[in-house]
C-alpha cells in the first residue's frame, strides 16, 4: 500500500491537470449557438485563406510577414526591433471571412512591452463613412480586447485591459467612442479567453467566461473582419518605446500567442 498511494495521487494529480485542461480551451457560445468559422491554428503556416498578413507602416512600426508565424499550435505575432527600425505583426480577414451577429472568442496568451500593445477586434468595410453619422449600417469598430503593459503615464496595466467601441468614422469631427478599462482582470501571464457576443440589440464582453461589459451603445448591423493585431507607439497610450528600440526577432520574447479564434451563429444563422 505504501508503494501504490504515491502512484494512485500521481494519477490524480495528472487527471486533474487534464481536465483543468480541457476546461481552459472549451469555448463559451451561448446556448444552441453553432460554430460557423474558426482557425485553430493547427499547420505550419498561416492559412491565406483566411488571413490577410498586412505590410507597410502604421504608426511607428513597419507591418511584416516576417513577424508572423505558426507554430506549436499557435499564430505567433513577434515585435522586434532591427537596424533602427520597429516591426510587428498585423493580420485581418478584410474580404475574405466577415460575419456579423454572434459569439466570437479567442484564447490569447499577451506578453507586450512599453510603448507596444496587442488586440483581438472587429472592424467594419464602412465605418470611413460619414455621410450618415450613427449609422449601423456604417459599423462600428469593436475592440474585443487590448492589452498593454503600460499606461501613457508608466502605470502598470500588465494584468489589466479594456473593451472599447469606436464609430462614425475617425475625423475629431465626427468620430465617438465608449471604453471599459479594468486593471485587474487577472491577464499578466497565461492564456485566457475573450469573448464578445453581438446580438441585435446589444454587445456583451468577457474575460475566461466572466462577464466585464454589457452595453448597448450603437450596434453595428454589417458584416465585419477580424483582426489579431500588434502595434507600436511611443509617448502614447501604452506608454513609450523603450531606448533603443526592442529585442531583435531571433531573440525578443515580445509575442501575442493565438491558440484560437472562433465564431458561433446565432441559431437562425446556423445554416
Amino acid at each position: 500500500m505504501n508503494v501504490i498511494k504515491p502512484i494512485c495521487q500521481n494519477w490524480f494529480v495528472v487527471i486533474f491537470l487534464l481536465i483543468a485542461f480541457i476546461f481552459s480551451v472549451r469555448a463559451n457560445p451561448p446556448k444552441e449557438y453553432v460554430l460557423k468559422w474558426a482557425d485553430e491554428f493547427n499547420g505550419d503556416s498561416l492559412n491565406t485563406n483566411y488571413w490577410n498578413i498586412e505590410s507597410g507602416a502604421r504608426r511607428l512600426a513597419v507591418n511584416t510577414p516576417a513577424a508572423v508565424s505558426v507554430t506549436n499550435g499557435c499564430l505567433v505575432l513577434t515585435t522586434y526591433s532591427e537596424d533602427g527600425t520597429n516591426y510587428a505583426g498585423f493580420i485581418d480577414t478584410r474580404s475574405k471571412v466577415l460575419n456579423c451577429y454572434g459569439y466570437y472568442e479567442a484564447r490569447i496568451q499577451f506578453n507586450n512591452s512599453p510603448g507596444n500593445w496587442s488586440a483581438f477586434w472587429l472592424q467594419s468595410p464602412f465605418i470611413g463613412r460619414t455621410n450618415s453619422l450613427n449609422n449601423p449600417g456604417n459599423g462600428v469598430e469593436i475592440d474585443v480586447f487590448e492589452h498593454r503593459n503600460v499606461t501613457l503615464r508608466g502605470t502598470n496595466w500588465i494584468d489589466g485591459g479594456d473593451h472599447a467601441l469606436h464609430w462614425n468614422g475617425y475625423d475629431k469631427r465626427f468620430h465617438r467612442s465608449s471604453e471599459f478599462f479594468d486593471a485587474h482582470l487577472g491577464v499578466a501571464s497565461g492564456f485566457h479567453t475573450y469573448g464578445f457576443l453581438w446580438t441585435t440589440n446589444q454587445y456583451v464582453f468577457s474575460v475566461d467566461g466572466r462577464t466585464t461589459w454589457t452595453t448597448n451603445y450603437l450596434i453595428s448591423s454589417t458584416p465585419e473582419f477580424v483582426l489579431l493585431t500588434s502595434e507600436i507607439e511611443t509617448k502614447s497610450w501604452g506608454g513609450d518605446v523603450p531606448t533603443g528600440g526592442y529585442p531583435d526577432r531571433a531573440h525578443s520574447q515580445i509575442k501575442m500567442l493565438v491558440d484560437y479564434v472562433r465564431y458561433y451563429a446565432p441559431p437562425e444563422d446556423k445554416e
